[in-house]
């Protein structure tokens, strides 16, 4: 990790500190609020497993990449998984803490676009995110029966589904790599659009910001473990995820700052096919020329399909509740 990285991520690291002490203040504060069932449950773990898949320069849909849905290519699902807890602060609001892993990948090989086929490159890249998610419940599947299973009293209860929605903040590493006659090499030292050279752009950093979204939905199987699905998006801080971002830089130039890959770093500046088109030429990629589109951050998601559990005594049903707290019978003075 460069210096850079070590100072961004040291700053990261205290303004994530003092979120936590908020995050702490408030929960401590929670504790004076009413005894009800869902204190007995706050701590919750969750652990999902799934695919991921990547919005951003490379590949995509046979037109001009635009970053949004349209542009995702179906055969670039990788792996995805993660491990969190999960605290109730109130019924039905819920701070997360998630440690999320993906893999993603993209290809100008799986686009039918001319100039985006003819630019030729590739990557992929391991993400390793931390991040810290306000959720909120909605309860479904009601069925009719009153809460507490009153005899001759209607009503509805809760079936033990749950919709769930939340957003939040995190930060991730990645590490883009691309692929030479059989061997993977790191792009980041290589400076494949000039980075840190003399009319460059800045280096970037490997550890950038996302705010991450989504929803997901979990069904009850047993008073400890639920059972659902998870969906959620990453807009970031960074458009070099895919190590493509702005111009062309001229690959001599780039060649003549790598000492230890000096072929590999030309190579991978410029790997264009020849033609951006039948008949026309490869001006499209002279130094000056427009490599990827600096205007829209690159993007992630993952899918996955996730379990729950309990850490305190298990989820008991509102009837349990009803006769925990029903008054004692008086005793008998004689």
């Amino acid at each position: 990790m460069i210096g850079s990285d070590r100072l961004f991520l040291t700053s990261l690291m205290k303004y994530s500190l003092t979120i936590l002490l908020l995050l702490a203040t408030i929960v401590l504060q929670a504790q004076f609020f009413n005894k009800v069932n869902w204190e007995d449950n706050r701590h919750q773990l969750e652990v999902g497993s799934g695919t991921s898949n990547f919005l951003g320069d490379l590949g995509g849909k046979d037109a001009r990449g635009t970053n949004d849905l349209q542009d995702l290519e179906p055969s670039e699902y990788n792996f995805g998984a993660f491990i969190g807890y999960k605290y109730t602060i109130f019924p039905k609001f819920y701070g997360r803490v998630n440690f999320t892993y993906a893999r993603v990948s993209g290809s100008d090989e799986l686009t039918a676009e001319a100039f985006r086929r003819n630019r030729n490159l590739h990557f992929r890249s391991n993400i390793w995110e931390l991040s810290m998610l306000a959720e909120y419940e909605i309860p479904i599947n009601f069925r009719k029966g009153h809460i507490h299973d009153l005899r001759g009293v209607k009503g509805w209860k809760n079936g033990g589904s749950s919709l769930f929605v939340f957003v939040g903040i995190g930060a991730f590493h990645f590490n883009p790599q691309a692929q030479l006659d059989g061997t993977w090499y790191y792009l980041h030292p290589l400076r494949t659009e000039g980075q840190g050279l003399p009319d460059g752009p800045e280096e970037y950093r490997r550890v950038a910001l996302s705010v991450p979204f989504g929803g997901s939905f979990t069904k009850r199987l047993s008073p400890q473990f639920s059972l659902g699905f998870e969906l959620s998006y990453r807009f970031t801080s960074t458009d070099y995820i895919d190590d493509v971002s702005t111009e062309y830089y001229n690959p001599y130039d780039i060649a003549l700052f790598n000492d230890e890959n000096p072929e590999v770093a030309a190579y991978f500046s410029n790997p264009a096919l020849g033609v951006a088109e039948e008949g026309q030429p490869n001006y499209v990629t002279a130094p000056g020329q427009q490599r990827g589109d600096p205007e829209n951050d690159d993007g992630w998601m993952i899918f996955t399909v996730k379990g729950q559990y309990l850490l305190g005594n298990g989820y008991r049903s509102p009837r349990s509740q009803f006769r925990r707290y029903r008054a004692k019978p008086l005793k008998r003075r004689w």
